[in-house]
């Protein structure tokens, strides 16, 4: 079985708390990634229970394929301009549709990853 690893860490279907607030770049390979600061960390590395509020879903449906001179970073700076910095709080972007299998599993992290600049939870 030849499995897809980015960053050393990031894998398809895993689950990761981790120290870093760009840590969801991990959902480029459709990991749920959560980045969190030192003293949830330190409750997550002793084997504590960390508790989260209830995300709400954010859907972007993709259709088509990127063109011309457009590139991954450019759908989530799109998506930064209708949210802007707080409206991804509290949530999860979830990218889905055709559009996706058109894009790299660089360029999904890097649209994952920048979905911290909206304040989402998370992104996949």
């Amino acid at each position: 079985i030849h499995q897809v690893v980015l960053e050393n860490y990031a894998f398809p279907g895993g689950m990761m708390v981790g120290t870093d607030s760009h840590t969801p770049n991990a959902g480029g390979l459709g990991m749920v990634a959560i980045g969190v600061g030192g003293a949830d960390a330190v409750d997550v590395m002793t084997g504590m229970e960390w508790e989260l509020k209830m995300p709400r879903l954010i859907g972007v449906h993709l259709k088509g394929k990127l063109s011309g001179w457009v590139a991954p970073k450019d759908v989530i700076l799109k998506l930064a301009g209708i949210l802007t910095v707080k409206g991804g709080t509290n949530a999860i972007i979830e990218y889905f549709g055709p559009g996706t299998a058109s894009l790299s599993a660089t360029g999904k992290a890097t649209i994952c990853n920048m979905g911290t600049e909206v304040g989402a939870t998370t992104s996949l």
